[in-house]
């Protein structure tokens, strides 16, 4: 009776395996095919965007399209445009000035040949850094960084005068124009609070 009872399991194992069998003899793929294809050929929401940076006004229409054609090449799916009036590299004439007509027509250059490619695009709203330094952003409107001095008196008494002046550095950002660099010394100031306070006895 025991060889009875192994027969039926045996041949429900046989039948669970024929179809698995009959699928991988269709040409079904294993999992790991489809990776393995994905990896070699990714979609493009898997491929990597890249910063694309008009330096310095040195733009081409010319340029616009091999650059983007080298992009398409190399298997990347879009880029971020990023008009920086600041930096070095190959210099081109007649120049291309941030926000001129030529500008427009430029941008408008880059997103038609974006659109032939299926290159994504995306851009800054303004030059450098967002719209934290455009040429239209008052001074006292703009990024700033806090700076003190500090003055010890021996009291008690009165004071009353100047109180040093903290230290100041613009680095290398500074206020441009369309066209060029202003003159002139772009560093804004401005007082925010005085604290007087009584030092600790050493201890």
């Amino acid at each position: 009776m025991s060889g009875f009872r192994r027969l039926p399991l045996a041949c429900a194992l046989l039948a669970l395996a024929a179809p698995v069998t009959a699928r991988a003899d269709a040409g079904v793929s294993a999992p790991e095919d489809s990776l393995e294809r994905a990896f070699a050929d990714p979609p493009d929401a898997a491929r990597p965007r890249t910063w694309w940076h008009w330096t310095m006004s040195n733009v081409t229409l010319d340029g616009i399209t091999k650059d983007l054609a080298w992009m398409k090449r190399a298997g990347l799916a879009g880029f971020q445009l990023a008009d920086v009036n600041f930096g070095h590299g190959q210099e081109v004439e007649p120049k291309i000035p941030f926000g001129t007509p030529a500008w427009y027509e430029a941008v408008r250059h880059a997103a038609a040949e974006a659109d032939r490619l299926g290159l994504e695009m995306a851009i800054f709203s303004s030059p450098g850094w967002s719209e934290t330094g455009g040429p239209w952003v008052r001074p006292e409107q703009a990024m700033k960084k806090l700076v003190w001095s500090e003055l010890t008196l021996t009291g008690p008494r009165t004071f009353s005068g100047p109180l040093p002046q903290p230290p100041s550095s613009n680095g290398q950002i500074r206020d441009y124009r369309a066209g060029g660099r202003t003159s002139g010394d772009p560093t804004h100031y401005a007082d925010s609070a005085v604290i007087a306070y009584r030092r600790p006895a050493a201890g």
